[in-house]
């Protein structure tokens, strides 16, 4: 397989794929109107629990921040819950991104910050924004591959790289694949670990060499040669002997 930091020119290649694909599941339309009944039930059902909560507070005499407070968590999962905006897959465009399972991490996340918030709510107030911020990073972080280039998208910002910008791959030890430019600069691409290189390379259309090949065939390469090597070896041997005889 390829080598860390390891750097890989792009081909030219005019090809660009027949079908525009994206990760995650598909999604319908979009708010509680494409809601099927079972959702809008659950739905309305974590609505009721929250309620019921904050009524039996208020009559406990529970503290004001317990009470907020457990809105981070009640909103996570309505906002699970409520079906997403169709988002109709373009031709020849591919995303890269954090696979939308790690919304799960982000749920168990917030229940994880309420129940420190509720031992000492006046000091950890800012632990509720984890699972904002987390929810805003699986959101954001993807790699968008097109025929005019990569489209990066990080919890800050967003730039584009046009094929001619991209001088190869570099494949770091850890972290996310880079774009090595053709002023040597290196750019990470969101999204897109060492598991998402092969469908980095496919997306690609041909512009991106698929340097899991090239690896198989140096690696034949090295084989074929130690072969000889040895072969070679073994007929000095044997002209040896015969000479010795």
């Amino acid at each position: 397989m390829s080598s860390p930091h390891q750097s890989v020119p792009p081909s030219e290649s005019s090809h660009t794929t027949d079908e525009g694909t994206q990760t995650g599941r598909p999604s319908r339309p979009g708010g509680l109107r494409s809601a099927s009944p079972g959702r809008l039930a659950a739905i309305g059902a974590v609505v009721l629990a929250y309620l019921t909560f904050v009524v039996v507070g208020t009559v406990q005499d529970w503290s004001l921040g317990t009470l907020v407070g457990m809105v981070v968590p009640t909103a996570v999962i309505v906002w699970l819950l409520v079906p997403r905006k169709t988002n109709t897959p373009t031709p020849g465009v591919h995303v890269i991104g954090v696979p939308k399972l790690a919304y799960i991490g982000v749920l168990v996340l917030a229940f994880c910050v309420f129940f420190p918030f509720v031992g000492w709510p006046a000091l950890l107030w800012p632990l509720l924004l984890l699972p904002v911020i987390a929810a805003w990073w699986v959101t954001r972080t993807h790699t968008t591959v097109s025929a005019s280039g990569l489209d990066l998208s990080s919890m800050v910002r967003r730039k584009h790289l046009d094929w001619s910008q991209i001088k190869g791959i570099t494949i770091p030890k850890r972290g996310y694949v880079r774009a090595r430019l053709t002023d040597d600069a290196e750019v990470t691409l969101p999204g897109v670990g060492y598991d998402r290189l092969r469908e980095l390379i496919d997306a690609s259309g041909g512009r991106l060499p698929d340097v899991f090949a090239s690896a198989e065939a140096a690696q034949i390469e090295a084989a074929r040669k130690a072969r000889e090597e040895a072969e070679r070896a073994e007929a000095d041997v044997i002209d040896e002997s015969a000479a010795t005889d």
